[in-house]
């Protein structure tokens, strides 16, 4: 993360700005954006920030053993490891509570811990939950380990709790450099590519590519944006390497990809390899300039995951909202409905249709209609259920 924090913010003074958003680490520590805490990451981990989900990788990244950081909104610690052992049961039938809840000093900081154990893969998982409590926000620290195979942390778990340093609201802010990432949307409003910098692999950033072979159905595509192969161009940052998320080849139908950082804006601009297009040319990006908008994302405690929300926080125009209740019905269904209208109420309300005509596709009409307020919070007119556009 260190190394991907230096390429782009070196870019960024480079061209005289700095926007607004992700963690910047200092003293070997990362201030994570929202959570008001800095996690000094020991020497021998691998730090990856993976939406509502921080990881501290032992040995291989991306699999146990690990620590782990999430936040919840709660100020009852045991309530909440009470419910938490009861969830822990849903998920694994065989789960022993090995160390019921008990209170336990990291330092100066007072926590509640509990221990389980189950099995994966006919392997026995230690699965240690620490909670630390404060402002009513619960801090929850785990780690898994295997010792059979010799995967385990050591002191890491504790460490990291003894050593984590919670930081007011103010200085969070001071540490954030860089947006928490950057999207395209096509000219429907709809996302296709979305330039992450929460997730950070192998101290390398991540281009989610939202691809459409099938319409109505997206595909969501995770590529590895390479910044070894990085180089400074006069008026950009050149990446001549590609990978896919799941391997380490070259993926084969991407040139060179060129990134731009502006005010509000950063520029991609892809050079397409003609060499060795893609079987359909839905799943690869054409050679061109893409304009991309700053963006955030909204991982709350049990919600689906979601990428994309809005920088402000209402209230919002029709055609924001317009935009959004696309997005929604994109995050919840994996489908594009082309068209959208947009009728307003007295009572500053608006009803939006997003629909596909019958004479398209497979012959039917489709279409949902969602009321909502002013910043997108109402239901769906046809099942009646809560809906929130912006989450």
């Amino acid at each position: 993360m260190k190394k991907v924090l230096s390429l782009i913010l070196v870019f960024c003074i480079f061209l005289g700005f700095c926007p607004a958003a992700l963690s910047e680490r200092e003293n070997n520590g990362d201030a994570l954006e929202g959570w008001n805490i800095r996690i000094n990451v020991p020497g021998n981990a691998a730090a990856v920030l993976d939406g509502g989900e921080y990881y501290l990788y032992a040995q291989q990244e991306g699999s146990i053993p690990y620590v782990m950081v999430k936040t919840y909104r709660t100020d009852d610690a045991a309530a909440f490891l009470n419910e938490f052992t009861a969830f822990m049961k849903k998920q694994y039938p065989d789960l022993k509570v090995t160390s019921d809840t008990h209170e336990v000093m990291f330092g100066e900081k007072s926590c509640l811990e509990t221990d389980y154990s189950y099995q994966v893969s006919g392997y026995d998982v230690r699965d240690r939950r620490v909670v630390m409590v404060t402002n009513g926000t619960a801090y929850l620290f785990t780690s898994k380990e295997i010792e059979e195979l010799g995967m385990t942390v050591g002191s890491m778990l504790d460490d990291v709790v003894t050593n984590c340093e919670l930081i007011s609201g103010d200085e969070a802010e001071q540490n954030l450099g860089l947006s928490d990432g950057y999207l395209y949307c096509d000219g429907n409003g709809i996302p296709v590519y979305w330039l992450d910098f929460t997730r950070i692999v192998e101290d390398n950033l991540v281009l989610h590519c939202m691809f459409r072979s099938d319409e109505p159905v997206f595909t969501e595509t995770c590529y590895v944006l390479d910044l070894s192969s990085a180089e400074f161009t006069e008026n950009g940052l050149r990446i001549r390497r590609v990978r896919g998320l799941q391997d380490n080849g070259v993926a084969e139908r991407f040139g060179n990809l060129t990134l731009r950082f502006y005010l509000d804006v950063a520029v991609m601009t892809a050079d397409q390899n003609g060499e060795t297009p893609a079987e359909d040319p839905e799943d690869q990006i054409p050679a061109g300039d893409y304009i991309m908008v700053p963006v955030g994302v909204a991982p709350g405690p049990g919600e689906k995951q979601s990428h994309i929300r809005p920088l402000g926080d209402g209230p919002y125009q029709p055609e924001e909202l317009k935009m959004w209740a696309r997005f929604y019905f994109i995050r919840n269904t994996g489908c594009f409905l082309p068209e959208a209208e947009v009728d307003e109420h007295p009572d500053n309300t608006y009803t939006i249709t997003l629909y596909q005509a019958a004479d398209s596709g497979d012959g039917q009409a489709h279409s949902v209609r969602y009321t909502v307020n002013q910043y997108g919070e109402g239901q769906d007119d046809a099942t009646g259920a809560p809906v929130s556009l912006m989450r």
